[in-house]
């Protein structure tokens, strides 16, 4: 084992016997504050950005997640938790499937000119995975998968 300074910090770094003396802790450092500056960056653009269909989408997303949690939780007290997880995993596949289906839809005009028959895998897949699973029930899971449906009706009957 030997040591290195590092002339930036002014501290001793010890190193292992099989590591490169090149590759010291401040470096990995300044390449997680790079990665972070990059994830704040697209994260801001994300949320500046004025196109009025993103926005419509993360807010119909976080309406029917916030919606999923709560019919999860509600129901996971009152019926059972086998159902409330049932739900909830019905839920996000629900979130998954409109997700590519406004995915699909803002390619419409631009790449393609229809919509793509990809998310209708997510409601088959659902079913066989819920089917072949013995912790998930069928019905609740599908009932979970359709929680996108009353928070859409939840968010254009508001206006």
């Amino acid at each position: 084992m030997f040591t290195s300074v590092d002339s930036n910090r002014k501290k001793n770094v010890e190193h292992l016997p099989g590591m490169n003396v090149q590759h010291s802790p401040s470096q990995d450092n300044s390449f997680i504050n790079e990665i972070k500056l990059v994830f704040a960056s697209q994260f801001q653009k994300l949320f500046s950005n004025n196109d009025e269909y993103i926005k419509l989408q993360i807010t119909i997303f976080g309406i029917t997640f916030v919606f999923a949690i709560l019919v999860a939780l509600i129901t996971g007290i009152i019926i059972g938790y086998t159902f409330g997880f049932s739900v909830l995993i019905g839920a996000i596949a629900g979130i998954f499937y409109l997700r590519l289906l406004a995915k699909s839809i803002g390619k419409i005009g631009k790449e393609s000119t229809g919509v793509s028959q990809l998310q209708l895998l997510v409601p088959v897949c659902l079913f066989i995975f819920a089917s072949k699973l013995g912790s998930l029930d069928i019905f609740p899971v599908m009932i979970g998968f359709f929680i996108y449906k009353p928070s859409l009706v939840f968010y254009f009957s508001r206006s």
